[in-house]
């Protein structure tokens, strides 16, 4: 998904339907956005194997990351099916 500040992409691991794993392989290329992104990555891939969903809370800070990663996930679930 691209966002005023670059491209951002996850990786999900399904196990039957379950999310087992999500990985954030692609975000933008700038220093800056690129902290920010490696700060909220861990808290989102959390909430989302908790959730199981992309229903996922914004960290603060990182808005544009965390929408981003939520419709990137969301993405990957519509394409198994979920």
């Amino acid at each position: 998904m691209r966002t005023e500040y670059g491209p951002y992409q996850v990786r999900v691991v399904f196990t039957g339907t379950k999310i087992t794993d999500v990985q954030l392989i692609t975000e933008p290329a700038d220093r800056r956005s690129r902290r920010i992104a490696g700060g909220a990555a861990p808290a989102l891939r959390q909430e989302a194997l908790q959730a199981q969903s992309a229903k996922l809370e914004a960290v603060s800070g990182a808005t544009p990351t965390s929408e981003a990663y939520a419709e990137s996930l969301q993405a990957a679930i519509d394409s198994q099916g979920g």
